[in-house]
């Protein structure tokens, strides 16, 4: 990306960039330039970032009206180039830290926008998120491609790369089933209400007459 494109052209070539890494992520990684400057992952990112808040915002229609969905939109397209900034960074700091362990010689910035290019999955993932059987595929998926990443950008082995993060993402899994069970056990989450009868007594047994 140049300073002189148009916004047009920016889309395109992040619309042809993400179908590369969605249907072709060994040649994509394979061909990944190394370096170039953290602008075009970047903006790559946030763009995609924006992609996910435009469906969370449409789902959000759905469920709860025109009125707070604006109102969450707002907020999300607010702070979301600020978060996006701060959680790629700490998130390619992370994996950065593993790839080091794993041997891999190549540079934070190669780092960087190996994350970000795996980020291409993301609005697809946030669908595959809203149906319980395929909440773990979203994650495997994402993982996958880090391996992908792993091997042919970072040059680490693919027993050892598939390894790392397969017990990486097996972690996260189970983090996230605990602060479930800590958020159900903790009553954070409302309880749904019973239905009452007529009078007032709970279902199966009769009023009197």
């Amino acid at each position: 990306m140049r300073s002189g494109d148009t916004v047009a052209g920016v889309l395109k070539v992040i619309r042809d960039t993400a179908m590369n890494v969605i249907v072709r992520p060994v040649t994509f990684f394979q061909t990944m330039p190394r370096r170039g400057g953290y602008r075009t992952p970047y903006v790559f990112l946030l763009v995609i970032g924006l992609l996910d808040a435009l469906l969370l915002s449409a789902l959000k229609v759905l469920t709860a009206g025109p009125g707070p969905a604006l109102a969450f939109a707002g907020h999300v397209f607010l702070i979301l180039p600020l978060a996006l900034t701060l959680s790629s960074f700490v998130l390619t700091a992370v994996l950065f830290a593993f790839w080091r362990l794993m041997d891999s010689s190549q540079s934070f910035e190669t780092a960087y926008r190996t994350f970000a290019y795996s980020f291409a999955i993301s609005p697809i993932a946030l669908l595959m998120l809203l149906v319980p059987y395929l909440t773990f595929g979203a994650f495997f998926w994402w993982f996958a491609l880090l391996v992908i990443g792993s091997v042919h950008v970072h040059g680490v082995g693919r027993l050892k790369a598939t390894a790392v993060f397969a017990a990486l993402g097996l972690a996260v899994i189970v983090l996230l089933i605990r602060a479930e069970h800590y958020v159900v056990r903790h009553g954070m989450v409302r309880p749904v209400p019973q239905v009452s009868s007529a009078a007032g007594k709970p279902p199966g047994h009769a009023a009197p007459v």
